[in-house]
């Protein structure tokens, strides 16, 4: 019985990282629908382990399930988008006010690790690690405040932003030197071991600009970069 469970458990995990893969490096377009048919046929797999798996991409927020109409890869509105920055940007000068004059040399260590290893994600190309690590620089200033309900809302917009990044961003187009998002982190690091807040809240619109200005958010960026069309699966 238990080996049952398991071998379910496996199948669900195999089909939830296959489609997570595909969505994440664009193999699925946004706005591709789930058809639970097609993957079925594909992966050889019942549809219990395609609907576990469709449900966690739910939760994550890659894939709208629709009454009566499927699964679908997230598609935002340019609007929806830009209102997550604006909220994101409210929520990260909270935190500024409330930690710039707390850090300590070993929170601006930690920043400064989170710091290189971010170097280190982008110069191998490796988007995942490199938003994950870009999220655990944010976290740690969202850690400091103590605040639960700042710390989870931050960490909630920060999930929902790495999904619009991987579906649209194009910074690994660009050159290592020319990443801004990467020296803003360091002149933020610069501005928190100085306490100069003003400069800190300055940096965040900067930062918070250049992140929204890098997404491929109309049709024609989307051709130039080669991401495909919308198509179903």
């Amino acid at each position: 019985m238990n080996q049952t469970i398991k071998e379910k458990q496996s199948r669900s995990d195999d089909v939830y990282h296959y489609l997570k893969k595909r969505i994440l490096f664009k193999e699925i377009a946004p706005g591709s629908q789930l058809v639970e048919n097609n993957i079925g046929q594909e992966l050889d797999v019942s549809r219990t382990p395609i609907r576990n798996a469709i449900k966690k991409l739910e939760t994550e927020g890659l894939v709208k399930v629709y009454s009566n109409r499927g699964a679908f890869v997230v598609q935002p509105t340019i609007e929806e988008i830009q209102q997550a920055f604006d909220m994101r940007r409210h929520l990260e000068k909270m935190t500024l006010w409330r930690v710039y004059n707390q850090m300590t040399e070993q929170d601006l260590a930690q920043l400064e690790e989170w710091l290189e290893r971010e170097k280190r994600s982008y110069a191998k190309k490796d988007i995942l690690e490199y938003l994950d690590v870009n999220k655990s620089f944010h976290m740690t200033l969202a850690l400091k405040t103590d605040n639960p309900f700042l710390i989870d809302f931050t960490e909630r917009i920060l999930n929902q932003m790495n999904v619009y990044l991987m579906l649209y961003d194009v910074f690994l187009d660009e050159n290592l030197d020319e990443d801004k998002r990467i020296k803003e982190h360091e002149l933020i690091i610069n501005a928190l071991r100085k306490k100069d807040i003003n400069q800190l809240l300055s940096l965040m619109n900067q930062h918070m600009e250049g992140s929204l200005e890098s997404l491929c958010l109309n049709e024609s960026d989307r051709k130039t970069k080669h991401i495909p069309i919308k198509k179903s699966l």
